[in-house]
């Protein structure tokens, strides 16, 4: 099957615009033509110019943007508007994101032919992933479909504040770490050199200690290299983004994300819970334990977790235990392995996922919150270090020649 981005007007002269999925271009505008959309353009997608094809790239939804979506579609559906009408509001309401309100779009038009949400929404993968829509499915089959839509929204949420603390906690030492190298660029480029002449010149028969030299020889190379310098930079830095988008790139950071110090216990953590959560939410929504670890395995976030799931899955459909696997495996705290094989014995699985999110998620607010306060000493002692050295370099030539007069 294909998919073919379309333009067409309704019979009331309404443009419209989307994606629809066909066999061919003539099954495509046949099956906008039985919904009274006039087309006026029509065009597979895989056959976009290398150009439009690059701005996919830019096409996302955000996380504050579904969790929008979900909730007031909740309330939507809570006050008994019919469910077209409302993805039908919430569509035209959209006015930022052309790319989800294309998504929008179609899913007005997989409704309208009868299509279950669900289904309509396992068509764009890129916004709704294998969890929301079988806790979606799920409530569609229990007939709780606002339940579940309140429910994942609630869950969103969460995670969308949760992966911000953490952000966050990341993004001050690396704001800092650049702004320390803008600045020191910056100083070696355009100070130094002033302070280099004067030093060579007073000290010319005396030889500059070694950190001087250090400084000095930086400040020269700099000077001559300076374009080498920032295009070594920014390739270095596109090299390791592109890097990490990679699977071999990405399954390495995966395996170094556990193993930093500090940082790797916040990891861990996160996707102890994460697991836990998601976990405990399609065991809920009725989903059976082999499909909720299929689904958890890919939404877990981490190649490490994923391939441990795997292998429990395996160990499940055996007959045995998924604490059994993860029990294996030193990754998983022990405590939390300890607290799932208690739930199997018990038959009381969710209660102790539920009890297992709520400690994991305090443990990694209370880590996150540890980490801020950490970070900011030690990186205003390695700023100090830094100033320090680059003080020292100019400073102490300048004492050796006033001590020899």
């Amino acid at each position: 099957m294909a998919k073919f981005t379309y333009l067409a007007k309704t019979k009331d002269g309404v443009t419209k615009q989307g994606i629809v999925t066909a066999s061919s271009e003539d099954s495509a505008l046949s099956a906008l033509q039985g919904k009274d959309l006039i087309v006026i353009s029509l065009q597979d997608i895989n056959k976009q110019s290398a150009f439009g094809k690059d701005l996919e790239i830019f096409n996302r939804v955000s996380a504050r943007e579904l969790v929008v979506f979900t909730r007031i579609l909740s309330v939507f559906l809570e006050v008994q508007i019919p469910l077209v009408d409302a993805v039908s509001v919430l569509r035209d309401q959209n006015k930022g994101n052309k790319y989800f309100t294309e998504i929008l779009d179609q899913l007005v038009l997989d409704l309208q032919d009868g299509n279950l949400l669900s289904d309509a929404m396992e068509k764009h993968p890129k916004v709704f992933d294998k969890l929301f829509v079988s806790i979606i499915r799920s409530g569609e089959a229990s007939g709780g479909l606002q339940e579940a839509l309140l429910y994942m929204a609630d869950y969103l949420e969460e995670q969308y504040d949760l992966n911000n603390k953490i952000k966050g906690a990341l993004a001050y030492p690396v704001f800092v770490l650049l702004i320390f190298v803008v600045l020191g660029l910056g100083i070696a480029y355009f100070v130094l050199p002033q302070l280099v002449e004067v030093l060579e010149s007073v000290a010319s028969d005396q030889e500059l200690p070694l950190m001087t030299q250090i400084v000095v020889a930086g400040s020269n190379f700099l000077q001559e290299y300076v374009w080498v310098v920032l295009i070594g930079l920014v390739g270095i830095v596109g090299g390791i983004v592109y890097a990490l988008k990679t699977e071999a790139g990405s399954k390495f950071a995966d395996k170094w994300k556990l193993k930093i110090p500090v940082f790797g216990q916040l990891f861990t953590k996160l996707y102890i819970a994460r697991f836990a959560t998601n976990l405990r939410n399609l065991l809920r929504a009725g989903v059976p334990l082999i499909s909720s670890l299929e689904i958890s395995s890919k939404v877990v976030g981490n190649y490490i977790f994923e391939g441990i799931i795997q292998e429990a899955i395996v160990n499940v459909k055996a007959g045995g235990q998924l604490s059994d696997t993860l029990m294996k495996h030193n990754e998983v705290p022990y405590i939390a392995s300890q607290i799932i094989s208690v739930g199997e014995k018990t038959g009381k699985t969710i209660l102790v996922l539920e009890t297992l999110t709520r400690f994991y998620k305090q443990e990694v607010d209370t880590l996150v919150s540890n980490l801020t306060v950490l970070i900011e000493p030690v990186m205003i002692v390695g700023l100090g270090i830094g100033v320090a050295f680059f003080v020292l370099s100019v400073l102490v030539p300048i004492y050796n020649i006033a001590g020899s007069f």
